[in-house]
């Protein structure tokens, strides 16, 4: 079986992820996104969905997506996503992982090359950045999370520029080319991305993670940042 594309979508709280994943869930593309939401207390997709009682809170969607929220290790959901569908229970095209808003984008995108396993089964597409253009100042100047939700971006989309002059937007978008010179940046208006702008980009490269932070492939580096962000 070919690999399993795989997103992640970052951005601090308030950015506009969910609104973004609930577009990509609704549209009619007909592909099959089990979504993974990295949630801690914030609003989920829809809690009405996400309420199950099976230990696993697998749920499959009328059009044909799956959810899950993560209790667990990362790493656990990817491997029991990824054999439940080589194993014919599960159907779907691609995984999306909704982060926190407070997470390191690092630790999860570690996951696809620290674990033999998921390497094997996932291919790591690219890493989406949600940025508030009301307070993204603030956030990066105080929020280290926020600085590496950036670094890390493979593709910057600026929410919320409706609400601020056009001074501030060009402010924005200078500091954000020079925290990220690689990442298109582009201004949305709720979720409304064309699918080709989020799904197969192509865009996460090792190499330049690497320039950002050398440990990125280190097995220490993994462990002190899986628990950081459920705080």
């Amino acid at each position: 079986m070919s690999l399993i594309p795989t997103t992640i979508l970052t951005g601090f709280l308030g950015s506009g992820k969910t609104t973004l994943l609930k577009r990509l869930l609704s549209e009619a593309h007909g592909q099959k996104i089990a979504v993974i939401e990295n949630e801690f207390g914030e609003e989920n997709i829809d809690n009405d969905i996400l309420v199950t009682e099976s230990k696993e809170q697998i749920v499959q969607m009328s059009n044909g997506c799956i959810c899950c929220t993560i209790r667990e290790d990362l790493r656990e959901t990817l491997q029991l996503l990824a054999a439940k569908r080589r194993k014919g229970l599960l159907d779907f095209d691609r995984v999306v992982i909704e982060t926190t808003g407070l997470a390191d984008p690092g630790p999860v995108a570690q996951t696809f090359f620290m674990d033999e396993e998921i390497a094997e089964s996932y291919l790591l597409d690219s890493i989406i950045t949600l940025v508030d253009a009301v307070h993204a100042p603030r956030q990066l100047n105080d929020r280290q999370e926020a600085r590496r939700q950036v670094g890390f971006a493979d593709q910057i989309f600026l929410s919320k520029t409706d609400l601020v002059g056009a001074g501030e937007t060009d402010a924005l978008v200078h500091r954000l080319k020079h925290m990220n010179p690689r990442a298109p940046i582009k201004a949305v208006h709720f979720g409304e991305v064309p699918l080709a702008e989020v799904l197969d980009l192509r865009g996460f490269n090792l190499n330049a993670k690497l320039d950002i932070d050398p440990d990125f492939l280190k097995e220490d580096a993994a462990a002190h940042g899986h628990d950081h962000d459920d705080h």
